[in-house]
């Protein structure tokens, strides 16, 4: 089977499969979040370490441990408690057994939870917001239309080609092309969703929101992409894993969500606080 046919048929499967999963939302969407933060946390550890190492297992607790938290309280300020805390701990397996652990694999826990988890937790944060059912779609037309756009635009225009850059092979006519593409996306989302739904609260205000959170989700979903062609140069990996074929691993699949989600959740604080929409 062709790589061609391998990601289609991963597409065909996966995709309506997510759509359920984000539409549901509620405990089952959070589970399913936290078990891929787990095998995406997974993979960057072991692309990292080249395998599993005791220390790991506090990133893997402490991610369920914050899913778990989210559920129940959702966001605020214990989020600072927990990240310290977390933080703290990995300190303490440093000083208990200094002689034994190597402080690059605590530095790797830490950052492992901070990029994987910790920054894909806004998916949820954003769904479970009072107005998420709108708005957590932008996640993914602002990562994947980018991602889309930009490879039809470079493949038909690109010239000018990225030197100096994770990726050498992307062009700059492509990374236009994907910024422009997500952003149409996201306005004529947010027109279809005031034309049903704009008599209703977030709905009213969509269409300027949309735009403005899918450009700047656009842009970010581009860093994290290269971000994310960065720490496999440095790991000298092609791919985080092969859990989908023809596409690689988790975090071969979120390498821009992760990035985009938080962005999506602080330009939603913004604009409505811009709108004056209470929350």
């Amino acid at each position: 089977m062709t790589l061609f046919l391998r990601r289609a048929a991963t597409t065909i499967i996966g995709l309506p499969l997510v759509v359920l999963f984000v539409y549901l939302g509620g405990k089952l969407f959070l589970t399913l979040c936290c078990a891929v933060a787990l095998v995406g946390l997974r993979e960057f550890y072991v692309a990292f370490s080249k395998k599993d190492r005791l220390i790991h297992v506090i990133g893997y607790l402490a991610t369920i441990g914050y899913f778990g938290a989210i559920s129940e309280f959702g966001a605020g300020n214990w989020l600072l408690i927990a990240l310290t805390f977390f933080v703290i701990t990995v300190q303490t397996c440093l000083v208990v057994f200094f002689r034994t652990l190597p402080i690059s694999e605590c530095i790797t826990t830490v950052y492992g939870f901070l990029y994987v988890p910790f920054m894909f937790s806004f998916v949820v944060l954003v769904r479970e917001h009072a107005f998420g059912h709108y708005y957590v779609w932008l996640i993914l037309t602002a990562s994947f239309g980018c991602d889309t756009f930009a490879y039809l635009t470079g493949s038909l225009f690109g010239k000018n080609k990225l030197k100096n850059t994770p990726s050498p092979s992307k062009s700059f006519e492509g990374l236009v092309g994907g910024i422009i593409g997500a952003t149409l996306i996201g306005l004529v989302y947010g027109v279809v969703i005031n034309h049903f739904f704009g008599e209703k609260d977030a709905a009213a205000h969509i269409v300027l929101i949309a735009t403005v959170i899918s450009f700047f989700g656009a842009i970010f979903s581009i860093i994290g992409d290269l971000a994310a062609s960065a720490v496999k140069r440095h790991c000298e990996i092609k791919d985080f894993g092969n859990l989908f074929p023809g596409h690689g691993g988790v975090m071969d699949r979120m390498d821009s969500i992760v990035t985009v989600a938080p962005i999506v959740y602080m330009a939603m604080t913004v604009m409505f606080w811009f709108v004056g929409l209470e929350i």
